[in-house]
């Protein structure tokens, strides 16, 4: 069994599967294809891999539109044009994402429809071997649950995924983060403010992040360190927002910072004595293919 839902900004859904649109093949689901960076010297034999870099996947479907009128069935191809349609499918900020399942479970990435619907030729009520194509602009499947993680000094809020015994201090609180997927996984980092200067540590990895003047109480700072959509902001108490890289240690590299795939052991460090901030991990675990 195979099912795909394209589902737009909206939250409009058309769903390939059973009647009225019938999933019949889908291509570029498995691994995306690789651009391989190589050099070769002299008198060497064969070449040297120097980098890969993982391009963007193509899904390519086909299916057949069922309807019990002819009527029906150019309304629901009036109906597929506009839940495709490229304007809900990107705005800036959202974009369209796409749902795979079989039956071994479920995957989703960002899509958008390209190249548009070719109907092909008609068949009585039947609109057979219609062909469409999503590009989708990250190489990997999302897992569909989101992970997160609380970090809290004074009141429980650990959170699952997370490896028992937790290990707690005065100084420094740590816990394991468990990423399940195939790659390193890019986070959302939220620190709520309480003016204080707290470091995020990820010895797993080497990376930290840390901050190099105090965070009001009130503000909150949300770091995306997925590279695609790299930000800092500092959301105020009073709902406006502002640019808030300045207020990161310039070691702290936010596009280097996120999971590898296992156990990562995070370290919360505070600032000296006062441990008030509440800092957040969410992040998806990534996979090579469906």
């Amino acid at each position: 069994m195979q099912k795909l839902i394209y589902q737009n900004i909206r939250g409009q859904q058309a769903v390939f599967f059973h009647e009225p649109y019938i999933l019949c093949k889908v291509r570029g689901v498995g691994m995306s294809d690789v651009d391989v960076t190589a050099v070769s010297g002299a008198y060497q034999q064969g070449e040297s891999v120097t980098a890969l870099r993982r391009e963007g996947r193509k899904v390519k479907l086909t299916l057949h539109v069922m309807a019990s009128s002819r009527k029906e069935m150019y309304r629901l191809r009036r109906e597929l044009l506009g839940i495709l349609s490229p304007s809900l499918a990107f705005d800036g900020v959202n974009r369209a994402k796409l749902i795979y399942e079989n039956d071994y479970g479920r995957r989703w990435t960002w899509a958008v429809p390209e190249s548009g619907l070719d109907w092909g030729d008609r068949k009585r009520d039947v609109q057979p071997s219609v062909t469409l194509s999503f590009r989708c602009e990250c190489p990997y499947w999302f897992g569909i649950r989101k992970n997160e993680i609380d970090f809290r000094a004074r009141a429980p809020g650990f959170k699952t995924p997370m490896k028992l015994p937790l290990k707690l201090g005065s100084k420094v609180f740590g816990i394991t983060a468990r990423n399940d997927g195939q790659a390193d996984a890019p986070v959302l980092v939220t620190i709520e403010g309480k003016g204080e200067q707290p470091e995020l540590r990820n010895e797993s990895t080497g990376e930290s992040v840390k901050l190099i003047s105090p965070l009001p109480d009130g503000d909150t700072l949300v770091l995306n360190t997925d590279p695609s959509a790299l930000s800092v902001l500092v959301r105020h108490a009073n709902g406006s927002e502002e640019n808030g890289f300045g207020l990161l240690d310039a070691g702290s590299s936010i596009a280097a910072f996120g999971l590898r795939p296992g156990d990562n052991e995070l370290r919360y460090v505070p600032d000296g004595e006062s441990a008030g901030s509440v800092i957040r991990v969410s992040w998806y675990d990534l996979y090579e293919g469906v």
